[in-house]
């Protein structure tokens, strides 16, 4: 049977490709393998969206998955992590239905999974709740806890590169332990860090090591009869300036402002802040009325233009009247929230392309090409392991 290793590099763009490269570990993967770059991602190009994109071959308004986190509460985002919110079938759903064992360490949206048999998923406590039981109970409990046992010392919170690390030991025992036929392992390292300390920072360092010294126990463990596909799912673009356009409507009265958060008022009305864009949910407000602050955003400081219908249908943000995005060196985003780097935005900004590699029998090592889609791993993915993604 047939196996494949995926590989998430979070927030790694295609202009950080070269750099790479001079990292032993991805340096000889790419020999081996067929290269795809200046690839375009999935707007909206958040992480999450992205990777349900990936795992289904098709577009967020399809499966449901349209933002990282729900738009309220501000101040304590609630990640979308519950596998049941996708609409579509999953890679790792075709795989079980050929009887292949699949194993998710820190992937997107695999909470509660009922079939990945070993399952570490990437979920986030509420405030005042424990991690860990909100892990096990999200996850394989036994696996999870054998695993913690034995790997907990790598853990720093979910400070990087401890928290990428800690995912590699864990997914290095699964692979040699359990040998799925089918993994998937999601890194963060260098998004987290590029949000922290922005772009082209000394700091950044710091994730190319940790990418490389992980990519290099993950293909050892994995062995040479596994396949292997690699992937960055978005690029980052350096921030000068958070704003909240929220701020907008408190102005007019239409917001609540409270310690840390805005709240609706009686009409309902707020703007749903998702980085690069925005998207403006109308509730009950007149047509007049959500005209009138349309043009008040355009005027906002940092405005960009406004998403156009095809961006507005692909990302699939529902209710929301229009979106717009912000100018490189803005974004927007709960204001006392302090970052460097941000994602989000729409896919024609400069430097904002993706790439993907792949080794294994169906492609041809060596080989480089340019432009196609993050969709399009889903569909190689599935002849890799021949699956039915029907």
């Amino acid at each position: 049977m047939k196996r494949l290793l995926l590989i998430s590099f979070d927030a790694v763009g295609d202009i950080e490709f070269d750099t790479l490269l001079n990292y032993p570990n991805f340096a000889r993967l790419v020999k081996r393998s067929a290269v795809t770059r200046q690839v375009q991602s999935i707007f909206l190009s958040n992480t999450y969206p992205i990777h349900t994109s990936v795992a289904t071959g098709v577009m967020p308004f399809q499966h449901g998955v349209t933002s990282n986190n729900e738009p309220f509460p501000i101040e304590h985002p609630v990640w979308i992590t519950d596998e049941r919110r996708i609409r579509t079938k999953t890679l790792w759903q075709a795989a079980a239905q050929r009887n292949m064992r699949v194993a998710a360490v820190m992937w997107p949206v695999t909470a509660h999974s009922k079939t990945i048999k070993y399952n570490v998923p990437e979920v986030l406590a509420r405030p005042g709740k424990s991690q860990i039981i909100t892990s096990l109970k999200a996850g394989s409990k036994a696996l999870q806890i054998k695993l913690l046992l034995r790997h907990r010392k790598l853990l720093n919170g979910i400070r990087q590169p401890a928290l990428d690390s800690f995912t590699t030991a864990c997914m290095v025992d699964i692979l040699q332990e359990k040998r799925p036929d089918f993994a998937l392992v999601h890194l963060t390292c260098y998004d987290t860090l590029c949000h922290t300390y922005g772009k082209n920072s000394k700091e950044l360092n710091i994730a190319y090591e940790s990418l490389d010294r992980n990519l290099g126990a993950l293909l050892k463990a994995a062995g040479e009869d596994m396949q292997v596909i690699l992937f960055s799912d978005h690029s980052q673009i350096n921030v000068h300036k958070i704003l909240d356009p929220n701020s907008l409507l408190y102005e007019a009265g239409l917001l609540i402002k409270e310690e840390k958060a805005w709240k609706p008022g009686e009409t309902g009305c707020f703007v749903e802040c998702c980085g690069g864009s925005a998207f403006f949910h109308p509730g009950t407000l007149p047509e007049e009325k959500v005209t009138e602050i349309a043009e008040q955003i355009r005027q906002y400081e940092g405005f960009n233009r406004f998403l156009t219908e095809e961006e507005m249908q692909v990302c699939g943000i529902q209710k929301a009247t229009f979106g717009f995005c912000a100018l490189p060196g803005y974004c927007y985003d709960f204001a006392s929230k302090g970052e460097n780097a941000n994602h989000g935005y729409p896919l024609d900004y400069n430097d904002y392309n993706v790439f993907y590699l792949a080794k294994g029998e169906e492609v041809v090592a060596g080989t480089v090409r340019q432009g196609g889609s993050l969709l399009d791993i889903a569909p190689l993915a599935a002849k890799m392991l021949d699956l039915d993604m029907m």
